[in-house]
């Protein structure tokens, strides 16, 4: 039982290691952007509001050129809040080249970022991954340790 042990802690130590985070978000490639959205424009990113709970991102813009569609003086689109979801992170401040359809964004639609803004603090969630995996490291390094420290008596 305790090779079992053993083996069983060396083969699934490197496991959390070896793997990469998964991302939900595959975009087509060899598109037009501007001929596949139903508005486009450019425009400075005046407002990011995102409810904590909501999947959901607004995102509020003052229009400084329209290149399609009937857009305003100010638009506010919507975008998925995660990147992994396909979701843009538009930074408050920065100016963009945005391609919308039916009043929505993403990061599949060809989004250009053109001049930066003010960069808010977005959590890292590889930082996550990577601090689990150290955790599982040194729980089996603890596991193998106190396995040879405490031999089995016959």
């Amino acid at each position: 039982m305790r090779r079992v042990l053993v083996l069983m802690l060396l083969v699934l130590a490197p496991i959390p290691v070896a793997a990469r985070p998964a991302w939900a978000c595959s975009c087509a490639s060899g598109f037009d952007p501007l001929e596949r959205a139903e508005t486009a424009f450019v425009g400075v990113v005046q407002e990011v509001d995102g409810d904590l709970w909501d999947s959901r991102v607004d995102v509020r813009f003052a229009v400084e050129s329209v290149l399609k569609g009937d857009v305003d003086d100010s638009v506010t689109l919507a975008t998925e809040k995660h990147e992994a979801s396909c979701g843009y992170r538009f930074v408050e401040g920065g100016r963009y080249r945005v391609y919308a359809t039916d009043d929505r964004t993403n990061s599949c639609d060809g989004n250009e970022l053109l001049a930066t803004g003010v960069e808010v603090e977005d959590t890292d969630r590889s930082q996550i991954f990577w601090a689990g995996s150290v955790l599982v490291v040194l729980l089996v390094a603890g596991g193998v340790t106190w396995l040879i420290r405490h031999p089995r008596a016959r």
